[in-house]
């Protein structure tokens, strides 16, 4: 075989690879099923409420702790000094973040000073959303966190 016969050779076998290798990602990309962001032409519209809201959060100061086990979810809010929040409206929403993308929901009952729970359900990676009312103010926490 010749030296130009040798290239010719190497380029059309890489040509030919690079067009397998599509073919190949091409399956895989549509072997599984999509998933479509809950909500997410109404989140878009809003964009402005949330940083809207992110103002009022940060003046608030409020932290705000979650966690989900066994299916209960529990929420620890403190104020900007480190004190327990007593007498606030906790609700929160989701969304697993598996195939299935479940959804849960809750409005959380006061267990102690500053704690709130109630049981969701929920498993695995979920997109969460904590609403706490209290007087006039409003506070609106969004986290992702592991339900256990």
């Amino acid at each position: 075989m010749s030296a130009g016969t040798r290239w010719i050779a190497i380029i059309v076998g890489l040509l030919v690879g690079n067009v397998l290798a599509t073919g190949v990602l091409i399956a895989v990309a549509h072997s599984g099923g999509s998933h479509v962001l809950p909500q997410y032409y109404d989140r878009a519209i809003h964009y402005d409420d949330r940083i809207d809201q992110e103002a009022r959060n940060r003046a608030l100061a409020w932290q705000v702790r979650a966690s989900i086990e066994r299916g209960v979810v529990t929420v620890t809010v403190r104020d900007r000094a480190g004190v327990p929040l007593e007498g606030a409206a906790v609700k929160v929403e989701g969304v697993e973040r598996a195939r299935d993308a479940r959804s849960i929901a809750g409005e959380l009952a006061p267990t102690r000073a500053g704690e709130y729970r109630a049981t969701v359900g929920g498993r695995g990676w979920i997109d969460l959303t904590i609403s706490i009312d209290r007087g006039g103010d409003r506070y609106v926490h969004q986290l992702a966190l592991e339900a256990r």
